[in-house]
């Protein structure tokens, strides 16, 4: 028999045993990971029930790291840590609508700030926020503020209790920008899961809509906080205003994605949240909870159910190359008796 022959004979029985193993039932086989566990820098992503399509209550509270799995533009990451959210800590972000029309709402939307923070004394909890009109901090000559991440639970009550409602002019305003400037601007506590809360009486204005105010669209917004936090909305119930769900497709990485853009150009912060009223739904946003802003503004923000959602959701993180700005991320978890998946899609980290 010649070389060729034997080198012939060994690759296709090396095949062989690799479809073998792929076919002998569990999950198939598991992608290797580089020997450099995928790259040199990290990244954290909180997942919950909700995000993976399953039941409240279906995730375990016994998992490891060693039950997850992460790939990034299909190739194996390494998982280097896995939390329950509650064991880690908790960071909430506030981005409060302060324009003239909240004048009438805001005394009550910061009581129930503040009421909500108290919720959480004595707990690891970093506190933040953005106040925005159609302006937000940063920009020039706006008197617009923001409160760091903290965890001065009087500080912040201080803050919040500060606003003042002045200025807008037009009807949407700027929530999208607000929640870029946070999380391109804030040092974030690593390892935290991180929790949206937005707080407004309208729509937003989108990069696309010729008013010039905004940098950003709401699907650059949902890559940038798919798999980095969880969205929560309070704000008008917009439902009969909302178009049909094949209005507005945006191509995505695996094809046509549709994407509802309420207004056509202005977008509702619902969307962020749990991809908006159910019957036009096409998304199922960050996996937040949408509660309808009261004319007063106090609103029980217990409802929104992050303690809850904190308590069930796991924080994993992750390798990746230092230089990667974003890519297709999808997370498993395998268990005794059942299994998850997040496809978070084109994700920024």
């Amino acid at each position: 028999m010649t070389t060729l022959s034997r080198s012939l004979i060994l690759l296709i029985a090396g095949a062989l045993a690799v479809m073998l193993v792929g076919c002998s039932g569990g999950n198939g086989p598991t992608l290797p990971v580089p020997p450099d566990g995928g790259g040199s820098d990290t990244a954290t992503t909180t997942v919950t029930p909700s995000l993976a399509g399953i039941e409240p209550g279906a995730l375990p509270d016994t998992l490891t790291k060693g039950d997850f799995s992460v790939t990034i533009d299909g190739s194996a990451a390494s998982v280097t840590k896995v939390e329950r959210s509650a064991a880690s800590g908790l960071v909430l972000c506030f981005i409060i609508d302060t324009t003239g029309s909240m004048s009438g709402t805001l005394n009550g939307v910061s009581s129930s700030i503040q009421a909500f923070a108290d919720t959480f004394t004595g707990r690891d909890v970093y506190f933040s926020a953005v106040e925005y009109g159609d302006d937000i901090p940063g920009d020039s000559g706006t008197s617009r503020t923001a409160f760091t991440p903290s965890t001065d639970l009087t500080g912040f009550k201080t803050w919040v209790d500060g606003l003042e409602a002045y200025g807008g002019g037009d009807g949407p305003e700027n929530h999208l920008d607000a929640m870029m400037y946070a999380k391109n601007h804030f040092s974030w506590p690593s390892g935290l899961a991180r929790h949206f809360i937005i707080l407004t009486d309208v729509t937003s204005h989108q990069k696309d809509d010729g008013s010039g105010y905004a940098d950003y669209n709401v699907e650059d917004v949902l890559s940038a906080f798919k798999g980095w936090a969880i969205v929560h909305a309070v704000s008008p119930d917009l439902s009969s205003s909302w178009p049909s769900i094949d209005t507005v497709s945006v191509k995505g990485n695996d094809g046509v994605q549709t994407l509802v853009n309420i207004y056509d150009y202005y977008t509702d912060a619902r969307e962020l949240a749990d991809g908006g009223p159910a019957d036009k739904r096409t998304h199922s946003g960050t996996g937040g909870k949408w509660v309808e802003m009261p004319g007063s503004g106090s609103v029980d923000l217990t409802t929104l159910g992050i303690t809850e959602a904190v308590t069930e959701a796991y924080t994993v993180t992750f390798k990746k190359p230092s230089s990667m700005t974003h890519g297709v991320l999808v997370i498993k978890a395998d268990w005794t008796g059942g299994s998850a998946t997040w496809d978070f899609g084109d994700t920024t980290f």
